[in-house]
């Protein structure tokens, strides 16, 4: 009698055990907030990168926008009507005509992504930051450098520096020394099986994919811009520190003291919307320790610093001096402590005052 009461009594219980728990998976649908990512293939040569990052307001309805690391053009866009019942998400991003309905499935949203002109498959998953192994950390920690053909006729050097930091975490830097880019910093590092990725976000977040062989990283810079090959441009590195040459300026020691120092100015430039925009502009002529006369053009709005003045002469109080790792050249008049003159690029022409500090 007392077993079968005992039996009776689990019996009893175990129904509401199971009640309990069903109603608690019902009541706790999987959580949609966060970064979610998927890869849309546009054509049999081309996927895209697809990143929906979900946010919850205090009444639980959600709001979402759209990016894709491959395409910078693809920034934020907003997305409206945002549905997910913790099975099914449905959303519409206006701006691109679009829309994505899908369904979870072990752990991934599993649907369709719709524009005018047809559907293409896209699944999502929750974002996971790449993690490189201590044993691919040691293979690619340290300095890498190569030669970047940025036009047929121009080429400069790449550097890039990668370390391994106190919690294991992989991070990179990305110079180009010659035209002022320095320690540009480095995302989404993905290294396994000699297979490197990364992407460059002050760089319109340009991709690098390369194969580490033979002491040597083959890839391509994948930055998109008029005159560039679809595939980018080939960019293949090797182990060491790139140093710029030393362009040594032929003053005289009275044209120098006349013209050492610092000087400051403004640059007033029209952007193709018509909108008014300064940058401001230094020139720096200083002795290095090897006691030649050297100077060096920094734009700090656009984060150039040091690019060399590969030529410079002053006579008559009438200063020239030329940038040619981006095809610059400054000519100006000197009165005082005031050069009054105009910088040239490109087609560009435009007044510029600079003021010694």
């Amino acid at each position: 009698m007392t077993r079968w009461l005992r039996m009776t009594a689990l019996g009893a219980l175990m129904p509401v055990l199971m009640m309990a728990s069903f109603i608690t998976i019902a009541a706790a649908p999987p959580e949609l907030t966060g970064m979610w990512q998927g890869k849309l293939a546009v054509d049999a040569k081309t996927s895209l990168a697809i990143q929906f990052t979900f946010t919850k307001d205090a009444k639980g309805a959600y709001s979402a926008v759209l990016n894709s690391p491959d395409n910078p053009a693809l920034k934020n866009a907003p997305a409206t009507g945002v549905s997910w019942d913790g099975s099914t998400l449905k959303l519409q991003v206006p701006s691109l005509q679009g829309s994505y309905a899908g369904s979870l499935k072990g752990g991934a949203i599993t649907g369709q992504w719709t524009q005018p002109g047809g559907n293409l498959p896209l699944v999502l998953a929750p974002y996971q930051k790449p993690v490189v192994t201590k044993t691919a950390a040691a293979q690619l920690n340290g300095a890498w450098m190569g030669e970047l053909a940025t036009t047929p006729s121009t080429k400069v050097m790449a550097q890039f520096r990668f370390k391994t930091d106190d919690k294991g975490v992989v991070t990179g830097t990305f110079s180009i020394p010659d035209q002022g880019m320095i320690d540009s910093p480095v995302t989404d590092i993905e290294f396994a099986d000699g297979k490197l990725s990364l992407r460059l976000p002050q760089v319109r977040n340009t991709q690098y994919v390369g194969a580490l062989a033979n002491g040597q990283i083959a890839g391509t810079l994948k930055i998109q811009g008029a005159g560039i090959p679809p595939d980018g441009l080939p960019l293949s590195l090797k182990r060491g520190e790139y140093a710029p040459p030393v362009h040594a300026l032929k003053f005289t020691a009275e044209q120098f003291a006349a013209i050492s120092g610092k000087w400051q100015g403004k640059l007033e430039l029209t952007a193709p919307d018509g909108q008014k925009r300064s940058l401001t502009m230094i020139m720096r002529f200083e002795t290095n320790s090897a006691g030649q006369f050297v100077g060096f053009l920094d734009s700090p709005d656009q984060g150039g610093k040091g690019i060399a003045i590969t030529e410079a002469s002053l006579a008559d109080d009438k200063l020239s001096a030329k940038v040619e790792t981006i095809r610059g050249e400054y000519t100006g008049t000197l009165s005082g402590k005031t050069l009054t003159g105009q910088w040239k690029q490109g087609p560009g022409d435009l007044p510029l005052v600079l003021n010694r500090q």
